[in-house]
């Protein structure tokens, strides 16, 4: 090989290393989101496709961030908080933020506000909830009731409720989990059909069954007396490595635009309603 051929292979080779290592560079500035089916957060089909309020939340991040690429990738929830605690670059759209079983995450600052979970069950059986342990309703006292059919999806958690479910209904006769796509949702049927009493679960989850199943279905919601002055803290999380730092810092630039963008406040409002809680 002549001279001249050899510094045109090696300047070749320099060009592939820098135009490589370029690629590598802008790639580390995409923000990747997770995103999973779980109607009114994302929504995968029917109706109200891409209308979830997470799904805004999405949108809305794009539109204040032209400058980054964003990739959405549709997983499993459980998938994408495996592929986040592998340190696999993701972030995680509407996560409750900073909670204990996710506290390995990055978290940008509060993107939204709502309230906890709260009891959702027929008319009929809310009534004798009512009457029995009270309204709002002491959970302590209602997961003891052995004549009360309950039911949870099984990928969801409750907080500070969790332990009392593990103690008392778990593994006991009038104990399910529920597993498959849109869990959460199919539990309402479940309810309405009279095969379960009742389940823990938002608000706004009612609210979307009522938007897509029948409204005369006799659901209603109890407030739980262990939840009482709480306010439920969203945000995004990231993975906990350098690319989800940088995703973050990214994210919490353009906050105060998020909160001001009318098409995402317009999503809160239609699925957590008019009086979910505001910042201050």
């Amino acid at each position: 090989m002549t001279f001249n051929k050899q510094l045109v292979a090696l300047y070749t080779a320099l060009s592939i290393v820098v135009l490589f290592s370029s690629s590598s560079l802008a790639g580390q500035e995409d923000i990747i989101w997770g995103v999973n089916s779980s109607p009114p957060f994302h929504i995968f089909d029917g109706k109200y496709e891409e209308q979830g309020f997470c799904d805004a939340l999405v949108s809305s991040f794009q539109r204040q961030l032209p400058e980054l690429s964003h990739k959405v990738r549709k997983l499993p929830s459980r998938r994408i908080t495996m592929l986040m605690r592998k340190n696999k670059n993701l972030c995680f759209p509407c996560l409750i933020k900073e909670a204990s079983y996710n506290s390995e995450f990055n978290y940008t600052k509060t993107t939204h506000r709502y309230q906890p979970h709260g009891i959702i069950t027929r008319a009929d059986t809310a009534a004798r909830i009512i009457g029995k342990y009270g309204q709002p309703v002491d959970f302590s006292s209602l997961v003891q009731d052995s004549n009360l059919r309950f039911a949870q999806p099984a990928e969801r958690r409750y907080g500070r409720l969790q332990p009392l479910l593990e103690e008392h209904l778990i593994d006991s006769d009038n104990f399910s989990f529920i597993s498959g796509d849109n869990a959460h949702i199919n539990l309402l049927t479940m309810i309405v059909n009279e095969r379960i009493d009742y389940t823990i679960d938002y608000e706004m989850i009612m609210t979307y069954y009522n938007k897509t199943k029948f409204k005369s279905n006799g659901l209603v919601f109890l407030p739980i007396e262990e939840y009482e002055g709480v306010v439920i803290e969203g945000a995004v999380g990231c993975s906990n490595n350098e690319w989800g730092h940088k995703a973050v810092r990214h994210l919490n630039g353009v906050i105060n635009e998020l909160n001001a963008d009318p098409d995402f406040q317009q999503s809160l409002d239609q699925w957590l309603g008019t009086n979910r809680p505001m910042f201050d």
